[in-house]
């Protein structure tokens, strides 16, 4: 079971989506839900500096379940971000290998002080990621979430933008623990601790989650149709070239080939970098 800690009312609603796999054991932080089991209640706070100041590890039930591993998620529009390096402090001192899942929002709606403060979480989490503190850091956004989607209502806006992240999310966790039939799979270099996640087909038309200035490192999982991959010929040779065509003297690209009992194909990717990833070229 892989644990998940979730900070705050955005990340929660997130996680919420994954409760329907029983691969992981999911508690949550935040301020809106009921009383329940692996969530804790804060107070509705005006200010970040609010949130940064509570003192509430001890007071957790469920934070000392949380032992070896970690996935931690965060949404920066939460004022209760601010809460996040105390509560990851606190998991380092217990050596617990800790992956983060950032989640950056549309900052153009949010008032001047909870802009800055995004701003701040965002990168030192980056530059903690890069210093090795944490395992890797996964970076989202909404808007190119939202992109992905061909029509989007306003009542389900959220809870079908989560379900985009949380499906692929979850397939790659999957394919990451099945053996592949093929694959061509290295170990990622050892800086390249920051990445982001997307979608992809036969031809590495990639949408990710999150724009790369630079991507260093390239995984590529193919979910492909058993019969297809026993009748179709020179399906081996297509994905190859396509894939080293995604290579430069800059980039690497690997690929693992699953088969599946799906009518279609299902095509993951993950960018790895070792630089810090700005926000300027989201729209």
């Amino acid at each position: 079971m892989k644990n998940i800690l979730a900070l705050g009312n955005a990340a929660c609603n997130i996680v919420d989506c994954l409760s329907k796999y029983e691969t992981y054991n999911i508690y949550k932080i935040n301020n809106e839900a009921k009383e329940e089991k692996n969530t804790y209640i804060i107070p509705e706070l005006d200010s970040p500096e609010d949130y940064e100041n509570l003192n509430i590890i001890s007071k957790i039930p469920f934070f000392k379940k949380i032992k070896e591993e970690v996935t931690f998620f965060v949404c920066g529009a939460s004022k209760s971000s601010a809460l996040s390096l105390k509560l990851l402090q606190s998991l380092h001192k217990k050596k617990i290998n800790i992956k983060v899942v950032y989640f950056y929002p549309d900052v153009e709606f949010l008032p001047k002080e909870q802009v800055l403060q995004e701003k701040v979480i965002r990168n030192v989490l980056q530059q903690y990621a890069r210093s090795g503190l944490f395992q890797d850091i996964t970076m989202v956004s909404n808007k190119k979430l939202e992109s992905l989607l061909e029509s989007i209502n306003v009542f389900d806006y959220y809870q079908q933008m989560n379900s985009v992240f949380c499906d692929t999310y979850h397939m790659i966790q999957i394919f990451k623990n099945t053996k592949p039939i093929m694959s061509t799979f290295s170990r990622i270099k050892e800086s390249c601790r920051i990445k982001t996640l997307g979608v992809s087909t036969i031809s590495c038309e990639d949408k990710v989650f999150f724009p790369f200035n630079q991507e260093v490192e390239l995984v590529y999982y193919y979910g492909i149709n058993e019969e297809k991959l026993k009748t179709q010929g020179n399906f081996f040779r297509e994905l190859t070239a396509n894939v080293k065509g995604r290579m430069t003297e800059e980039a690497k690209a690997y690929f693992g080939i699953y088969p599946t009992q799906y009518e279609n194909d299902y095509i993951y990717v993950e960018y790895f970098s070792p630089k810090i990833q700005l926000t300027k070229d989201i729209r």
